[in-house]
């Protein structure tokens, strides 16, 4: 046993300080100053998780972060891999760090962290902090940060379950270094305070977990319907006739969720961006005109334009490479089409439709004022009932939401997946029908399908068409139940694991001829360990 220990205390002061045995058996007390790269070890451990937990969270808005990156350096690259795997890497190797640490605790080394992971640790501390202010300083993408509190939500009864599960591993530590690790420099007075309040803390955590699929089994809403946004854009050009085929005969989607501005000569197209570059070939067809907006080109110019080799060269989504050889040649074909092709397209097939219309912002546009009347004749000339037509205007009047409700009488409001599920509901009372946009990741599904959201709007209909269910809900009841078990066992074997450490020193203690005190404090503690240190060992 004695020979594994010392195995074990060569092996953890090897990692963690980058030395031998010879170190490892000396019993000098940890400086203070090593006391405070503990603590910074600590620190930098909680700031690296919070940063990959963030990074976790922003999957959603993953192909917005490369594309934003990408019009900023002018590369087009899969950034957000990247920062995902960086984010991972420096989580790990700051528990890794922690965990030896906590290793020379229990085997009763002294703290001596090497100079290269000081250097690591504070390189670490570093990128975690510069990723986490980067998407906000440098991309103004600030709005990443309400995925944090909404993958809480998803995660919350879970975490509490495995939160509960390592704090209770951690009590063999807490309770056998008790009265030994004081001499080695780490204050455990407060270490055990703190882990007694964290485990209270944790306890009583499932008191602030509100998440919308803790509901009864029976109350679970119909799963939302899905609208394509801007077509299936992870699989074909966004916003083209393709797009929207694959979408709607191949995936069954309720409808289609786009953007429309309005030509120069007064036809309304469908395009997204502001200006043509990222989705046409502009620079190649009008290489003076490569940076106007779009809505300064006129239809027949617009046409002449090619909208889908850009998705063949780029492979923004990393499916290209599943194409055959017809596809590639039909996507290289795609051509900007209007709303009149686009709505007619869908109401062939039964569906529906959501766009949003961004009129001229150039009061010299010839349809800066009359955009609305060219946007409702397009419509009316594809069959459909003025009644059947509903617009709303943004919250900040740049552009207006239109549905088409030939094939869908209910009234929509759609907004950001930043909402609050209550308003969801709220909106529910009121006869309205909300729809999310854009919901990409299964787990974002999920909440806002226990929250009751009627339809969304995403990108990836061919992940998320396929989902039958909630990815977990379970009763409120049932988590109680799983709450109240988890809590009593965890307390019930915390307190053993004191009581077993406690009377191992009271016997460590008879054994050197002390009668054990009527109050057994750290004070006592230290006196045995220094006993031990001193007495030589007895040979029968």
């Amino acid at each position: 046993m004695a020979v594994f220990c010392g195995c074990c205390a060569s092996l953890v002061t090897g990692c963690y300080g980058c030395h031998g045995r010879d170190h490892s058996e000396k019993k000098e007390p940890t400086k203070l100053t090593e006391r405070l790269w503990f603590i910074f070890v600590m620190l930098v451990c909680f700031t690296s998780m919070t940063n990959m937990f963030f990074w976790l969270s922003a999957a959603n808005d993953s192909a917005y972060f490369n594309r934003d990156l990408a019009e900023m350096t002018g590369m087009w690259w899969r950034y957000y891999i990247f920062f995902m795997a960086l984010s991972c890497a420096l989580c790990c190797y700051a528990i890794l760090l922690l965990f030896f640490a906590f290793l020379h605790i229990a085997c009763r080394q002294q703290l001596n962290l090497h100079g290269v992971h000081k250097v690591g640790i504070v390189l670490d501390l570093s990128l975690s902090v510069a990723m986490l202010v980067f998407p906000c300083t440098v991309l103004n993408f600030s709005s990443l940060w309400h995925y944090v509190p909404q993958l809480l939500k998803f995660v919350g009864p879970f975490a509490h379950l495995i939160g509960v599960i390592i704090m209770t591993s951690l009590s063999w530590f807490v309770a056998g270094g008790m009265g030994t690790l004081q001499r080695r420099g780490v204050p455990v007075r407060d270490v055990a305070l703190w882990y007694f309040i964290g485990l209270v803390g944790l306890y009583i955590s499932p008191v602030f977990i509100q998440s919308p699929c803790l509901l009864k089994y029976d109350q679970l809403p119909a799963k939302p319907l899905l609208y394509a946004h801007r077509g299936a854009e992870e699989l074909a050009p966004e916003n083209t006739p393709i797009a929207f085929e694959i979408a709607l005969d191949l995936y069954d989607v309720h409808g289609i969720d786009t953007d429309v501005r309005i030509s120069y000569d007064g036809v309304p197209y469908i395009m997204h961006d502001v200006t043509l570059g990222r989705t046409t070939n502009v620079a190649d067809m009008f290489p003076d005109r490569y940076d106007e907006k779009s809505d300064s080109f006129t239809l027949e110019e617009l046409k002449q334009l090619n909208a889908g080799s850009w998705f063949i060269k780029i492979n923004p989504y990393g499916t290209t490479d599943q194409l055959t050889e017809d596809e590639i040649i039909l996507f290289r074909k795609q051509k900007i089409p209007t709303l009149h092709e686009t709505l007619t397209l869908i109401l062939e097939r039964n569906k529906t439709m959501l766009f949003d219309v961004w009129p001229p912002t150039d009061e010299t546009h010839p349809y800066f004022v009359e955009w609305l009347n060219v946007t409702l004749e397009a419509i009316l000339d594809t069959g459909v009932d003025l009644d059947d037509v509903d617009y709303l205007s943004s919250n900040n009047g740049t552009y207006y939401t239109f549905s088409i409700n030939t094939f869908d009488k209910r009234r929509v409001l759609t907004t950001y997946n930043d909402v609050d599920f209550s308003h969801i509901r709220n909106n529910a009372t009121l006869n309205i029908s909300t729809n999310v946009w854009t919901v990409q990741e299964e787990w974002m599904l999920s909440l806002f399908w226990c929250a009751g959201t009627t339809s969304i709007s995403t990108s990836s209909c061919q992940t998320l068409q396929p989902v039958k269910a909630p990815a977990w809900q379970l009763s409120p009841i049932h988590y109680l139940v799983m709450w109240i078990l988890f809590d009593v066992v965890s307390c019930v074997w915390v307190l053993i694991i004191f009581i077993i450490q406690i009377s191992r020193k009271k016997r460590r203690l008879q054994q050197h001829g002390e009668e054990p005190p009527e109050r057994y404090n750290y004070r006592h503690f230290m006196a045995l360990e220094e006993l031990s240190k001193n007495q030589k060992p007895v040979i029968l």
